[in-house]
């Protein structure tokens, strides 16, 4: 069982001899489709090497064919069509005002976390995105998706086999290996309305062969651009403020400004007023008298007025050089070095606190009749321009390492240096605290319509450029595994795998200057700080065929984190094929997560929320002051932001069972049972607050001041930081088919189904609390739709094939409730993707497509976690319908 005490180190060579201990946590599987003999490959969620064919543990495997057909561009797309991931983080989902969050791509099996799903490279770790803040794992912006040639899903927790941090499953990309050749392809794609096109070029070139030549080397070069698409592009983005759906998170903060009279201490009093209101200035300001800011103000409506795709462009290099060592060893080196750039732009930046002075030359004199003091201003700073920022992410990862047979054990070792390197650059819509602050004062900047030229001057000069956030995060490994067969039981020989790994991580985060004095406008100051442990880990796996048709699988692995204690989590696994049409499989373990570098060292520093709406206070205040709302209620309070070293990891145990059978030739399926139970588990419980803020008031600050008796005061600051919170239990079945027509002289169909059936997701927000299920709803920060698949049907005919593919996501309750009270349904939302190529002859294919068939929007959702509102951007596409051609040559 897990213990968090530290053991000597001596424990480690111990428990490497009690153990079997598991893994060679290599996963780069050769393909065995290129010999005709049957060879003994590595398939990812075991060591030891095997005839290919069903493990244990169910593994869904995405050929380079299948990533083509799917239409797929990069990897977040591809894990959109895995049935078992749900609420990823996207390019789309990680728009937001959140530092840390930009240019993040992350994947999430079954919902259960970013951080608990392991992402790997050819069966080695990858250094997770650096910017403290992210959800921590490994952007999957840096995997070069051009270069794949599959991807393997390891649906359960592996992480006696892989890493105790493995508690959601494996996803493991493998590039080409042994490729001799020059491959040269072209993508183009372009949406029907406009925005979110891109391009991709690439050339892959090898030479040598391993067997008769000695040596294989070879480089994948990609570049790719993917155009931004903006909001206003799209007809069916709707408003930040729509009654029938209760959806009332628009920003107070304009332009023109609202205003409130301000009280002799300089606070504000009474409710808003606009000078253009009814006008407001649209689109993005609208005159919403229903709204929370009353019927003389205006609504600022963000979703007018930002991005909902980032411009990005990228530039891959994958290069692997392997050499014949002679004696049955082979010496390999991997680099892959990757570089995304990434345009983010969102709404102009708001101005809360400060008062526009009574002498000011733009001063409302008509505004508040009567009234001729200081005015508390709510402003949009449109003329800044928008916040823009630029995100310059690189990774890097070199491997050097030998493999081969060694006194009769097939053994794997390699050094693993993986760095990720950040710059989050503030270019556009930003300023200068003090310096706007003193110009905002003097009164020569018209908060009430435009400036000018000598305010636009002094506006400018207080602008600032700057590279705000440098973030480095590096993983060093040293890893070494062996295997072989021992024993003769009597369905086998029994085998046996043993390996080490020693891992150190490091963490580093440096902010500008101006960021750490708190001189960016918006943006609470920031501290630098330092990271690091060190892990050290002995595994091993024992393959025991008890019988012809029955075999086991047992595996151990003891982890010792130089700052999160130690753990010892064992992996048991049945395999048994009654007959030769039908197997019956079964595995449990236990996962241990520690807490990220940021996670623990993170200093506490003041941000924003996303936005939310106050049910404690605006209800009442809706119904106490129908026809002028007094005080703030939807806004973005300030809230405190970052990690805690008395963070506890978390913990979790893993099962599943299932079945693999084959009715006939041309048709096989499988079906399997899942469970994953967490506890401690660790989140940024922002969501959690507002669904409950009588409950989780210790975590809110309020007003001292109460409206009235029975109104609290507004929210001016939440505690947003992590925290180890309660529990979380899901289970589902997952379902594969897979349907070959016999051939035929005119050709031949095929068609397939993955589908995932969630049965219960229930989380405890703390301990001691009682389950709240969240399976079919949004709930917290995510939803988990009840079911998602992934399906399609192919004809092939010689030279020609097509595909039509359909990717669904059932409906679920929605994030609010309508105003009556009662339940709000998001409807299912299902994609249709058709894909034809045609191999003009063996070198030369072109391919061509159409994504979202049917121009399918987004369907409408009131949730307020996501900064895009209106829409959910995490399982959503907004670009509808796409069109795309490719061409490859090979050279051979």
């Amino acid at each position: 069982m897990p213990s968090h005490r530290h053991p000597k180190l001596k424990t480690l060579a111990c428990a490497a001899m009690l153990l079997s201990a598991t893994l060679a946590q290599q996963a780069q599987a050769q393909d065995a489709a290129q010999d005709n003999k049957l060879q003994r490959v590595e398939v990812t969620g075991t060591s030891i090497k095997r005839l290919e064919g069903e493990t244990a543990l169910p593994v869904q495997v995405m050929t380079r064919e299948d990533i083509a057909k799917a239409a797929v561009t990069n990897a977040a797309e591809l894990l959109s069509k895995i049935s078992a991931s749900a609420a990823n983080v996207s390019d789309a989902a990680s728009l937001s005002d959140i530092p840390g969050q930009r240019g993040f791509a992350g994947a999430n099996l079954r919902g259960v976390g970013v951080s608990s799903t392991l992402v790997l490279l050819n069966g080695r770790r990858v250094a997770n995105f650096a910017s403290p803040g992210s959800s921590a794992g490994v952007d999957l912006n840096s995997i070069p998706t051009t270069a794949l040639q599959r991807v393997e899903v390891l649906k359960d927790g592996a992480s006696a086999i892989y890493g105790t941090d493995a508690i959601a499953g494996v996803i493991n990309f493998i590039t080409r290996q042994d490729y001799r050749g020059v491959d040269l392809y072209a993508y183009y794609s372009d949406t029907q309305d406009g925005g979110g096109g891109k391009t991709t070029l690439t050339a892959a070139g090898g030479v040598g062969d391993l067997a008769s030549d000695g040596y294989n080397l070879m480089a994948v070069l990609d570049v790719s651009k993917t155009d931004a698409l903006r909001s206003s592009q799209r007809d069916w983005i709707g408003s930040v403020y729509q009654p029938d759906i209760n959806l009332d998170v628009g920003s107070s903060n304009t332009f023109p400004a609202n205003a409130r009279k301000t009280t002799p201490s300089g606070g504000a009093t009474g409710s808003r007023a606009n000078p253009s209101a009814p006008n407001c200035n649209p689109p993005a300001n609208v005159y919403a008298p229903g709204s929370f800011v009353g019927p003389n103000a205006c609504l600022y409506d963000y979703m007018q007025d930002t991005l909902l795709i980032p411009k990005n462009d990228k530039v891959s290099l994958l290069s692997r050089a392997q050499v014949n060592a002679g004696s049955d060893h082979t010496l390999f080196a991997e680099l892959l070095l990757s570089n995304t750039k990434s345009l983010y732009r969102i709404s102009p930046l708001t101005i809360t606190n400060l008062n526009y002075p009574a002498g000011g030359k733009y001063y409302p004199t008509n505004l508040f009749p009567g009234y001729s003091g200081a005015l508390r201003t709510g402003l949009r700073l449109n003329e800044a321009g928008g916040r823009t920022n630029e995100i310059d992410a690189d990774t890097s990862r070199l491997v050097i390492g030998s493999k081969g047979l060694l006194a009769g054990w097939d053994y794997n070792t390699a050094i693993n240096h993986s760095e990720s390197k950040v710059t989050d650059a503030y270019i556009d819509g930003y300023v200068k605290t003090s310096s706007f602050d003193t110009l905002y004062k003097s009164g020569n900047l018209n908060p009430f319509g435009p400036t000018d030229a000598a305010g636009l001057s002094a506006l400018a000069a207080t602008k600032i450029n700057d590279e705000a956030r440098k973030s480095k995060g590096t993983t060093t490994s040293f890893d070494f595994s062996a295997s072989r067969e021992v024993f003769e039981m009597s369905g086998g020989m029994a085998a046996l795998a043993l390996g080490m790994e020693y891992r150190e991580e490091k963490m580093e985060f440096r902010p500008s200057e101006l960021l750490q004095t708190g001189e960016i406008r918006g943006d609470g100051a920031a501290a630098a700080f330092d990271g690091k442990r060190h892990v050290a880990a002995v595994y091993g796996e024992l393959n025991l065929p008890l019988a012809k048709t029955l075999e086991a699988q047992l595996a151990l692995r003891y982890d010792d984190y130089s700052d999160a204690g130690s753990t010892t989590n064992p992996k048991l696994g049945l395999r048994w094929t009654p007959m030769k049409e039908l197997l019956l499989r079964s595995s449990y373990g236990t996962g241990f997560r520690a807490p990220t570098l940021p996670d623990l060292y993170a200093p506490a520093r003041l941000g924003q929320t996303n936005g939310i709406y106050d049910d404690a206070y605006c209800a009442q205040v809706k119904a106490s002051f129908p026809n002028s709302i007094p005080d703030y209620c939807g806004l973005q309070p300030a809230k405190q932001v970052g990690g805690s070293a008395s963070l506890k990891p978390e913990e979790s145990k893993q099962f599943s069972a299932g079945l693999v059978f084959e009715l006939s030739r041309n048709f096989n399926g499988s079906l399997d049972y899942w469970r994953i139970e967490k506890t401690n588990t660790i989140v940024s419980p922002e969501g959690l607050y507002f669904s409950d803020p009588v409950k989780y008031a210790s975590y809110i600050t309020r007003d001292p001041k109460p409206l009235s008796a029975s109104i609290p005061g507004f929210i001016t600051e939440i505690d947003g930081r992590l925290r180890n919170a309660g529990e979380l239990n899901t289970s589902g079945l997952d379902l594969s088919l897979e349907f070959r027509a016999p051939a035929a002289s005119w050709g031949q169909f095929s068609a397939f189904l993955n589908g995932t059936y969630v049965i219960d997701f229930d989380v405890a927000d703390f301990a001691g609390d009682a389950p709240v299920s969240g399976v079919g709803k949004f709930a917290g920060d995510q939803v988990v739709q009840r079911w998602r698949h992934t399906a399609g049907v192919t004809f092939d005919s010689g030279p020609f094939s097509t595909t039509l593919t359909n990717t669904y996501y059932s409906s679920y309750q929605d994030q609010q409730p309508l105003a009556d009270g009662s339940t709000r349904t998001v409807k299912a939302y299902s994609l249709w993707d058709l894909t034809g190529s045609y191999a003009v002859n063996k070198a030369f294919k072109l391919r061509a497509g159409i994504k979202n068939l049917l121009d399918t929007a987004p369907p409408v959702s009131n949730q307020v976690y996501s900064f895009l509102a209106g829409y959910d951007p995490s399982y959503t596409d907004p670009k509808g319908r796409l069109y795309f051609v490719s061409a490859s040559y090979s050279f051979k």
